[in-house]
């Protein structure tokens, strides 16, 4: 920060009597330093050219198509545990910017196509910056992944808080579940995609936890509810497999599919209805 007007300027410290300084120059640099300018400590890194999540968009558009109808909400994440250093990074850190990066990235180029370079220089870090937190470019993703398997299941842990229920019917539990659900997904339709595109056992099974976790605490909310004739958790379960395949479909492959185009809002509605017939209609025990 400048000093203000009329204050008058600190004197230099005196210089230390050293023989082996009488030639240094002053170190014009560190006025003009940058502390958000992330540099390699070592003077045998190899540095990337620094280059805009714009640019690099720019020059390899068309890859993916994108997906007007089911834009990214941006990725947030206040602090998090760095398993390299077992210390604990701000959302300025390297880590997180790379993280952030590759994200912006995913929603314009498919990831197959994305190189651990061009990411780097979407993070504006070097190369070796990004290999002290990513072993490689599948490292990134798992740990992509993890962050949105996370954010998932909190935000059905929020949803499903004991006691907020406590006047609902299982309908509006269930209809409030599904479009929460669909929000998550589509809302992180680039990465879903990678991760669906990717095909890994280790990676897909992240996506079955948040199953999982949505469809035993749904359920659980349910079975707490008064009255005998409730949705079961096989139920239950199927009403999120049903919205759940609608959204993975629509991220793939397009809503245009069957030659109709629908907007966001367009399918969280008719979703909606076909979780209703299916409640209705569903098969009862006998």
């Amino acid at each position: 920060m400048g000093s203000r007007k009329g204050k008058p300027k600190k004197p230099p410290s005196p210089p230390v009597a050293d023989e082996h300084d009488a030639t240094a120059q002053p170190n014009d640099e560190a006025e003009d330093t940058d502390e958000h300018v992330l540099r390699p400590s070592s003077t045998m890194t190899r540095e990337v050219e620094a280059i805009t999540a714009n640019e690099l968009i720019a020059r390899t558009m068309g890859s993916v198509p994108e997906m007007r109808a089911f834009p990214r909400s941006a990725p947030t994440e206040p602090r998090v545990s760095d398993d390299l250093t077992k210390t604990i990074e701000v959302p300025s850190a390297p880590r997180i910017l790379i993280m952030d990066a590759a994200e912006r990235l995913l929603a314009h180029v498919e990831f197959r196509a994305l190189t651990e370079e061009e990411i780097a220089k979407a993070a504006n870090v070097s190369i070796d910056v990004f290999h002290a937190h990513f072993t490689d470019k599948r490292a990134l993703l798992e740990t992509l992944n993890e962050r949105f398997c996370a954010q998932a299941i909190t935000v059905t842990d929020d949803a499903t808080r004991s006691g907020i229920w406590d006047h609902a019917g299982s309908r509006e539990v269930i209809e409030i579940a599904v479009r929460t659900i669909l929000d998550v997904v589509l809302g992180s339709a680039p990465l879903v995609r990678a991760v669906l595109a990717s095909g890994d056992p280790e990676l897909l099974d992240g996506f079955r936890r948040v199953g999982t976790n949505v469809t035993a605490k749904v359920a659980r909310v349910i079975g707490e509810m008064p009255g005998r004739d409730k949705p079961d958790q096989r139920d239950v379960a199927f009403v999120f497999l049903l919205a759940v395949s609608l959204a993975h479909h629509a991220i793939m492959i397009g809503t245009e599919w069957s030659g109709v185009d629908f907007d966001r809002d367009d399918v969280h509605e008719r979703t909606i209805l076909a979780v209703r017939g299916y409640l209705e209609n569903r098969p009862r025990p006998s």
